[in-house]
């Protein structure tokens, strides 16, 4: 009997030094909740036993118990690294499910984030945070727990559109001599882009392809008649090149100034290629003093605007910027607590999983009520006190060398038994 009884204070203590090695191990992981091993003591009992002289039978584990006090919080400067000050666990699900299944909901307290290639926001096992729908204003559309969805953040906004006009505020020369390279006026060769001296001026444009890619196109412009007093018209003629390959002009190509230097015709000249059609208008442009310039330049063409910020604000709402434009909500992280947390089931990673004991979910907004404030750019750290784990670790070493020495004097009073009958 006494034999049974110290091997199980072996046993338990065994535990205890488990538990608290667990604890020590993982003092440096994020969003980690300690644990501690109870016991409790064994009584043997008969409705014939006295009550006064019944001796114990040993200890036995009751339960492993989570200690879910807050952690220190430690400020990181990473945008996607949160930390809940208060009560509460970040929803996760896992990235993908089989058809027709949903996947298992986890909750944790580590809030390690970092953004996949399709734009979700991911911990380092791939499980993705749950938050609620909202609008680009971060009103939210539903606070109802199963309305929650992965917060998915694209990483570009906006439909690509393909350049079909382009408008040029030029200022070109009216003295011949500031016209470029170009050998004579009107040139002797035909038009040659790699000759310059066949033309005068020479400028890059803005053209989008159908995809919003930037495509390469150049103006080029060929002083053809300087004025005269036979008439006080400068032409120039425009060739227009995509990709390095020239475009074709459906109507007349030649820019006409009149004597005041604003031009006379045309107002926009239609070009034509492999890929598509272009119109130039040209109608802003004037002839003044100076050297060849652009004054501006404008097209119909759009790309798609590039995810440039990402920030969560204390109550959980996700505004990302794209390009110039004016920031949008694209979703409110939520919080998840439980009327008994400590029933939870624990599932590594510093994740836990729901149980009946638990009671049910009751989702809420960070900073609101019986929910912590959430605070970007740092982490809580595990709630271990590493001096009272290495006590513990202490004490529950010598429980274990008492209940071995216990067991010790069992054998050998079994031993002296034994001796006895031989």
């Amino acid at each position: 009997m006494s034999m049974n009884t110290a091997l199980s204070g072996l046993s338990a203590a065994q535990k205890d030094i488990a538990v608290t090695s667990h604890n020590i191990a993982n003092v440096g992981t994020t969003g980690f909740r300690g644990s501690r091993a109870e016991f409790a003591d064994i009584f043997t009992q008969s409705p014939f036993s006295v009550a006064r002289t019944t001796a114990g039978s040993g200890a036995q584990i009751t339960r492993v118990a989570q200690d879910f006090s807050q952690g220190s919080v430690v400020g990181t400067g990473n945008r996607l690294d949160l930390a809940i000050e208060g009560p509460g666990f970040f929803a996760l699900r896992t990235e993908s499910a089989a058809p027709g299944t949903r996947n298992e909901m986890v909750y944790s307290r580590a809030g390690a984030f970092d953004m996949s290639s399709d734009g979700h926001i991911v911990n380092s096992a791939g499980q993705q945070l749950l938050g609620w729908p909202v609008a680009l204003n971060g009103q939210v559309l539903s606070e109802a727990l199963p309305a929650a969805v992965p917060l998915h953040v694209p990483l570009a906004m906006g439909a690509p559109a393909e350049t079909t006009g382009i408008a040029l505020d030029l200022r070109l020369p009216v003295d011949p001599a500031l016209a470029g390279a170009q050998a004579a006026i009107p040139p002797a060769a035909p038009f040659d882009a790699a000759n310059p001296e066949t033309w005068a001026h020479r400028t890059q444009v803005p053209v989008f392809d159908e995809k919003g890619r930037a495509i390469e196109a150049e103006v080029y412009l060929v002083r053809m008649a300087d004025p005269s007093p036979n008439s006080p018209q400068t032409e120039y003629a425009v060739h227009l090149l995509r990709d390095g390959v020239p475009m074709e002009a459906d109507t007349a190509n030649t820019l006409v100034f009149g004597a005041d230097g604003l031009v006379q015709s045309p107002e926009a000249i239609g070009f034509t290629g492999r890929d598509g059609a272009l119109s130039l208008d040209l109608a802003a442009s004037q002839l003044g003093g100076g050297a060849f310039s652009v004054a501006g330049a404008a097209q119909n063409g759009q790309t798609t605007n590039q995810l440039t910020t990402l920030d969560i604000d204390s109550e959980g709402t996700v505004w990302a910027t794209y390009g110039s434009e004016a920031r949008v909500a694209r979703g409110k992280l939520l919080l998840v607590n439980f009327p008994n947390p400590g029933a939870l089931r624990p599932m590594g990673a510093a994740s836990f999983g729901a149980t009946v004991d638990a009671g049910e979910p009751l989702a809420g907004s960070p900073g609101g009520t019986g929910f912590g404030r959430l605070r970007s750019g740092a982490l809580e750290m595990a709630n271990v006190d590493l001096t009272e784990e290495l006590v513990s670790l202490i004490t529950a070493q010598r429980n274990y060398q008492a209940n071995a020495k216990a067991m010790e004097t069992s054998s050998q009073m079994m031993q002296t038994i034994m001796n006895l009958r031989s």
